[in-house]
């Protein structure tokens, strides 16, 4: 007999039964199929669960006033206004937000950063904010350069420890994967938050299941977004989160920003695609990709 411990598949090459490990906990345990999968979410397996619900809060693990990080990381401002900078790295700055609709025209309140030297020469900062502090960053190639984004390093927080800042008292919010998309999101009047791709952590599902609102996964069309929603489903069973909601961006783009772009309204969508993660979604989803 063999269990694959990645897939929880098991097959017996004596009867040639096979399975997976709810069925054959069940099997062992002489329970439930229902009661197994319960035991199996909520067991405290050596306390991991315990491990992880004491990690510390994003807006906690660290902040940075805006004006020594500025100099700090030679990082010069970019706004709506800078469309006739005499600054290149400005301008090349301002022509990439500009073509993918990042600043907020209505409030003129979006601030980006470019950095002159140093590791993040030549990148584009977008700040994770609260309180004029910084508590986190993500650093964009503006060229071919690879990796696309560098994250900040020492004693910041990990990308799976943070999410892109959001209104806590919204009835909604819709948790994506990058800052680019939480950004379209809320520019078009959307609460919106994201998870540094389609991999929440188990921190942020913690940092989320206290939302008072809905929470809508709104991960890309893709295999690796279908893996995200899976996970996020796990976790939230693990961590007892009330239920989700999905809303995947349209099919005609790939992400939210290229939605936002192209002039699609995005607070109607979300409001009119929006399911409940449930039983009925699963056979229509299910129905729709066979």
């Amino acid at each position: 007999m063999s269990i694959n411990l990645d897939s929880g598949l098991w097959q017996c090459f004596k009867s040639g039964n096979k399975g997976n490990f709810i069925q054959i906990y069940a099997y062992l345990e002489d329970i439930p199929y229902n009661r197994a999968e319960a035991d199996i979410l909520f067991k405290e397996f050596d306390g991991q669960i315990e491990s992880f619900t004491q990690l510390p809060s994003h807006k906690k693990e660290k902040t940075e006033d805006c004006s020594s990080l500025i100099e700090a990381l030679h990082l010069r401002k970019v706004t709506v206004h800078d469309y006739e900078t005499e600054d290149s790295l400005v301008q090349k700055a301002w022509t990439f937000l500009y073509e993918r609709n990042l600043f907020n025209l209505k409030t003129e309140d979006s601030t980006y950063y470019v950095s002159t030297e140093g590791r993040y020469f030549g990148r584009l900062i977008i700040p994770f904010e609260e309180d004029e502090n910084f508590y986190y960053f993500q650093a964009r190639t503006l060229s071919d350069e690879s990796p696309k984004y560098l994250n900040p390093q020492d004693d910041w927080p990990r990308p799976s420890h943070v999410l892109y800042p959001f209104d806590e008292d919204a009835d909604h919010l819709v948790v994506c994967e990058g800052p680019f998309d939480a950004i379209s999101l809320q520019i078009q009047g959307v609460n919106a938050t994201c998870t540094m791709g389609s991999s929440v952590s188990e921190h942020q599902v913690e940092l989320l299941k206290d939302f008072g609102g809905r929470v809508i996964i709104g991960y890309d069309n893709d295999s690796a977004g279908e893996r995200g929603i899976n996970k996020f489903n796990y976790l939230r069973k693990v961590k007892r989160m009330t239920d989700l909601y999905i809303c995947h961006p349209p099919l005609e783009v790939k992400d939210w920003n290229e939605a936002h772009t192209k002039g699609w309204d995005l607070k109607n969508y979300v409001e009119t695609h929006t399911k409940k993660y449930d039983y009925d979604y699963l056979i229509d989803h299910l129905l729709t990709t066979l």
